[in-house]
């Protein structure tokens, strides 16, 4: 079984899509996409370790090679455990024993009763929005995510950016919450269709009525686009991106 077919393996085992494995890794998504097409050659040990302690396998497993025979899968926190008790004297493994045991008891009297915290879903729309890259819009496909911790609570639904050209506010990779049919005012981040492309940009209209649309990044300004008022493009904004911070006007270099 080659990297592929386990990493396709150990996500399903783990409920866990590409996406869901981007956020909970923290290797963005167009790595993760990367591998499918261009296989693990050259791929950062840092990128193979998160993606390993993620899916709570070492890295020879990771490659294909099968955990022992009659033994479950340790993740690596389960190890540094071991570890660190295995270098324990007598008197502190009783200790830690007698803590397992108390704890034991108490989930097995009590955890049945503790209640379930519930799990606020998004949408995550599977088209990447292009931050200084143009996307396609291939469909309207999405999947359902935990929203996640720290993230606006109002927001309508996300998608993965691609493209650095929203830096050093939104990176690539990042997860944007949106909020349709919210006011926007002018240099306010939002999400656009513009003739089939999905782009995440600042915006404002000057005195001829021509939308531009604006890289924040300032080394990006060959991203921005302008669209005259009588050009015939299709225009659509789909939602504010929500931030915790007013972003500026771009001044470009």
């Amino acid at each position: 079984m080659n990297m592929l077919q386990t990493l396709d393996r150990l996500m399903k085992e783990k409920g866990l899509n590409r996406s869901r494995l981007a956020q909970k890794s923290g290797v963005p998504y167009t790595t993760i996409d990367g591998l499918y097409k261009k296989g693990f050659e050259n791929v950062k040990l840092s990128t193979l370790l998160k993606l390993s302690r993620t899916l709570g396998v070492t890295l020879d497993e990771l490659a294909g090679e099968e955990a022992p025979l009659g033994k479950e899968r340790l993740d690596h926190e389960d190890l540094a455990v071991a570890r660190d008790y295995h270098a324990l004297d007598g008197h502190g493994k009783r200790l830690v024993r007698l803590v397992l045991d108390e704890e034991k008891s108490r989930l097995g009297t009590s955890a049945e009763e503790e209640p379930q915290e519930e799990i606020i879903q998004i949408k995550h729309y599977l088209v990447p929005a292009a931050a200084g890259y143009a996307s396609p819009i291939e469909g309207e496909d999405y999947e359902n995510i935990p929203l996640p911790h720290g993230a606006p609570a109002n927001a309508d639904f996300c998608l993965t950016i691609q493209g650095d050209s929203m830096e050093p506010y939104i990176h690539d990779g990042d997860l944007a919450f949106v909020k349709r049919d919210a006011p926007m005012k002018e240099f306010e981040p939002g999400i656009f269709f513009v003739d089939g492309d999905v782009l995440c940009k600042q915006w404002c209209i000057d005195y001829t009525g021509t939308l531009h649309l604006l890289s924040a990044n300032p080394d990006r300004e060959d991203a921005n686009r302008s669209i005259p008022k009588n050009s015939g493009a299709t225009v659509v904004c789909f939602g504010k991106v929500l931030l915790d911070q007013r972003l500026p006007q771009p001044i470009y270099r």
